[in-house]
């Protein structure tokens, strides 16, 4: 695995100054960093390259903020416009990973019990959900074949409602798409991420890495008390040693893992430290990959 930084830590001045933040990032021994389009934008790409060049980062994937849910249903065609922007973005430089996350209104869904899920009655509806997959994995193939990009789907807690509706219909009926499975958010939902991760070989190449105190209480847990929830990657329930070894049998070599910190008392320095137990966790998994190979000689 590749371990790479989110910069939505640093909101805003991640698009007023991006040579500080990738900067500050870099130092941390990431070796790409995530960024969203709210803060950046999408008229920059020359300007990003150089930033990234100087500081010897690669941009792992770009998270579009446009994409909603219900334009599956309702205007695909904005659905469809929103991701090209994004594929458009990426498709010249080395990775090319559009992330995306079907955006619901947040100012409805904070206050509510992560079970609630979406506060949108067609998003609960199997059929509808059913119909909703196949559209987007017309746009995500079409996407493909026309820029050469993947474009990876991250949730939230609302795609694991209804016993996992959203999430298990872009599973089964959108083959095109990948994941870019936040791990945190499906585990405090009540979905191991290894378990989601083997049950769909080849559909993850890009996730995120989160930490959690415990499980929530669907029922009782709104969105808002589950988010300020995380905390420092290897300080919770996620059981990152055997969780690092499991991903490395799991994942392709190439493929990124992207530390997630957003909100609470984080800062450079927590990306410090999670970028080097990340690393010494691999080393660990490496040696006990060998061990097994050579009889327990490693």
């Amino acid at each position: 695995m590749r371990f790479g930084a989110h910069c939505v830590l640093y909101g805003a001045e991640v698009g007023s100054d991006p040579q500080k933040i990738i900067g500050t990032l870099a130092k941390t021994g990431a070796e790409g960093c995530e960024l969203g389009q709210r803060f950046f934008g999408l008229e920059r790409r020359e300007e990003l390259e150089t930033v990234l060049r100087e500081n010897q980062m690669e941009l792992a994937g770009l998270h579009c903020n446009q994409f909603k849910l219900t334009d599956l249903l309702e205007n695909p065609q904005a659905a469809k416009k929103a991701l090209e922007a994004v594929a458009e973005f990426v498709a010249p430089l080395k990775n090319k990973n559009v992330i995306a996350t079907g955006m619901v209104p947040m100012e409805e869904i904070r206050d509510l019990p992560i079970a609630a899920g979406a506060p949108m009655p067609q998003l609960h509806d199997k059929e509808t959900v059913k119909q909703m997959a196949f559209v987007l994995n017309d746009i995500v193939k079409d996407i493909k074949n026309t820029y050469g990009v993947q474009v990876h789907y991250h949730n939230h807690s609302w795609e694991f409602a209804d016993n996992g509706l959203i999430w298990f219909a872009l599973a089964d009926y959108a083959p095109d798409l990948k994941f870019a499975l936040d791990t945190g958010w499906a585990a405090v939902s009540g979905y191991q991420p290894l378990e989601l991760i083997k049950t769909y070989p080849g559909r993850f190449d890009y996730i995120h890495l989160r930490d959690y105190k415990a499980a929530a209480d669907p029922v009782k847990d709104t969105f808002n008390q589950v988010h300020k929830g995380f905390i420092d990657l290897g300080t919770g329930k996620m059981g990152y040693p055997e969780f690092i070894r499991e991903l490395k049998n799991e994942l392709k070599d190439d493929a990124w893992a992207i530390v997630e910190y957003e909100i609470g008392n984080f800062d450079q320095n927590s990306y410090l430290g999670a970028i080097n137990y990340l690393r010494g966790l691999q080393d660990m998994a490496d040696l006990y990959r060998k061990g097994e190979q050579t009889g327990g000689e490693a």
